[in-house]
């Protein structure tokens, strides 16, 4: 369900929550260990940077931290910079339109999206280690 983006972006984050004292750590070092490309991490953690979950030092003893214990970070946080969540509760045939949200699928689909953006919400960094 999620996009690759996200997937990696969790990773990521998932990463620099292990680390002890959120010592930085270098980009090229999250990527290795992650196994994402490094031109893709750098796009992803500029925009977790924009977005206020991760902080960047450069220099001598710079790299990545955490801007916030990880118990404070959730899925939502991460997964929402990357994909559309919304339109998981839209139509499931992507009517949105033209559906009243009546029919059989729609209400079979309401109840997946709010489960699948209930675990988002409420899952954090720290119980994805």
């Amino acid at each position: 369900m999620l996009n690759q983006t996200s997937i990696y972006a969790a990773r990521a984050l998932g990463f620099l929550a292990k680390q002890e004292n959120n010592k930085p750590v270098l980009s090229a070092t999250i990527a290795a260990e992650m196994s994402i490309p490094r031109n893709f991490l750098s796009k992803i953690l500029n925009r977790l940077s924009q977005a206020g979950l991760i902080n960047t030092t450069r220099g001598r003893n710079g790299g990545v931290t955490l801007s916030r214990p990880p118990t404070e970070i959730y899925l939502y946080d991460i997964v929402d910079l990357f994909m559309k969540i919304d339109d998981f509760k839209g139509c499931f045939l992507g009517l949105n339109s033209k559906c009243d949200g009546t029919c059989e699928l729609h209400l079979r689909w309401r109840i997946i999206s709010e489960q699948f953006e209930k675990i988002l919400t409420e899952t954090s960094i720290d119980q994805i280690l």
